[in-house]
């Protein structure tokens, strides 16, 4: 497409969002889970779904997403992988919820697939990665695509990189990536289409561009 933003764009924009125009980033994690679902339900029709959940608002993303579908009635497991007491404040937030609501939670990868026909969706970890994969989220991502299950992705396939589509070490293949918001620049890169697949942008209700286009700018001249 030629016209996608790099990650740190994005994040610029979502500080734009939550911060100055006052959108709260609960609320915008709610709505990207509720796009997202929306697509999943409307593209794929599986009894079982795995989430497999970073510490960071990607895992918070896919959190929500699983208590989402559960309320749909769907049998949902969510995998955590990594230390969850130090998750983001949003994170923490989708993990009680579905606690209450006694969604299943296991840790991840030490557990395990429950089920090998489950669809896995992918929310270990968003743009914001720019390192190499280490454990315990390696042995994670290994034991997705070790797997015969069909995998989506939830904004990009974990550990792909948002601004060059290039993979750090190791990647989730995912056969769709539900991209949230906007193209990322790294989908510009043709050798991506390997993890993501076919790649939807949904979008989830930021303002529209007139009113952060002081933000690119900004960030254009800091380059």
């Amino acid at each position: 497409m030629g016209d996608g933003l790099s990650a740190r764009e994005i994040k610029a924009i979502d500080h734009f969002t939550i911060h100055t125009v006052g959108i709260p980033s609960l609320v915008l994690m709610e709505r990207a889970a509720l796009s997202v679902t929306e697509a999943i339900l409307k593209e794929y029709d599986y009894p079982e779904y795995s989430i497999v959940c970073g510490t960071g608002n990607n895992g918070g993303d896919g959190i929500a997403v699983g208590r989402l579908l559960h309320q749909s009635g769907k049998q949902v497991t969510l995998l955590l992988v990594g230390d969850f007491d130090k998750a983001s404040k949003e994170t923490k937030t989708q993990l009680s919820i579905a606690r209450h609501l006694r969604i299943p939670v296991k840790a991840f990868p030490e557990e395990g697939f429950s089920n090998k026909n489950a669809l896995i969706v992918d929310a270990l970890f968003g743009i914001g990665l720019n390192r190499d994969v280490k454990q315990p989220q390696l042995a994670a991502v290994r034991t997705i695509n070790e797997s015969s299950n069909h995998v989506i992705a939830v904004d990009i396939p974990s550990g792909l990189s948002a601004d060059t589509g290039l993979i750090y070490n190791e990647a989730v293949k995912a056969e769709k990536t539900y991209t949230i918001g906007f193209w990322k620049k790294g989908f510009d890169n043709p050798l991506c289409r390997q993890f993501t697949g076919e790649i939807d942008v949904l979008l989830i209700g930021y303002p529209p561009e007139s009113d952060y286009l002081h933000v690119l700018e900004s960030e254009k001249n800091n380059d």
